[in-house]
């Protein structure tokens, strides 16, 4: 759609490097148009910025011979010769995904990605994989805000040298409407999505927010200016609704949406 076309030019533009993406809904397409025409306009290189892909097709997680055919297809989408990163999305719970790790390792022995990923992993299921892995997962995606701290997770992946990436830092629209949220924005001047990204950034996480309004993109940016005190950081910290049903499975429809940028200090 031009949305997202238009929205991955607003990013660039205004200073984003880093851009997510998933071989859904012509996303990948989308994206792909956009990073070729900026690039083409000299307004940046292909190695100024970080591109990460998804292997989300079943199939390829059964059948290794799928999963380079699956790689090079987001590349010819994405108009690229390589990934900065390749992240598997989602382990089944029938499925030795240690071998599918093993073939994804190869593609960076092929230099056709530079980095390898998983997403929406437990700790048990990372434990799991580094038993045979050669390399280590640079990242995990999984949901992380003020109602799912996710604290053992993200822990755990700094114990194992992972870095955690967050892929829906504002969770809900409720989330977004919390007084204690709105009340800790006021006191910064900021907005409750500015918050939310902070409170990850103090964390050590890295966020990617989905959004394709060039003010939400430049607003989302002005994040490094100012600083969560310890009180309110705790604060947002003890939101966490561990008795309700926040999954990060449960919201793998924000993997579907329209393009996710990344914030990390």
């Amino acid at each position: 759609m031009e949305n997202n076309y238009k929205a991955v030019k607003d990013a660039i533009d205004l200073g984003y490097r880093y851009i997510d993406t998933a071989p859904i809904s012509g996303n990948e397409e989308e994206v792909g148009d956009a990073l070729l025409t900026k690039i083409d306009e000299g307004v940046v290189k292909r190695e100024d910025l970080y591109i990460v892909g998804k292997l989300l097709n079943p199939k390829a997680f059964h059948d290794a011979a799928l999963i380079k055919d699956e790689l090079l297809s987001t590349l010819r989408n994405l108009n690229l010769t390589y990934l900065d990163q390749y992240v598997i999305q989602c382990p089944e719970g029938d499925l030795n995904f240690n071998d599918t790790w093993h073939e994804m390792e190869k593609l960076i022995d092929n230099f056709i990605v530079k980095s390898i990923g998983v997403s929406n992993f437990n700790e048990s299921q990372i434990n799991h994989l580094l038993t045979s892995a050669r390399c280590t997962p640079v990242t995990c995606q999984f949901d992380c805000h003020p109602y799912l701290t996710q604290t053992k997770l993200s822990d755990f992946c700094r114990s194992k040298n992972i870095a955690v990436t967050v892929y829906n830092p504002f969770g809900s629209s409720n989330l977004l409407d919390d007084p204690q949220i709105e009340s800790i924005a006021q006191t910064y001047r900021k907005t409750p999505e500015q918050i939310l990204l902070r409170y990850q950034i103090q964390r050590g996480h890295i966020a990617i927010p989905i959004s394709i309004s060039k003010i939400k993109l430049k607003e989302n940016m002005d994040i490094f200016k100012f600083e969560l005190d310890n009180q309110d950081m705790a604060a947002l910290g003890k939101l966490e609704r561990a008795n309700k049903n926040y999954s990060s499975l449960n919201s793998l429809s924000y993997e579907r949406m329209k393009l996710k940028l990344c914030f990390r200090q």
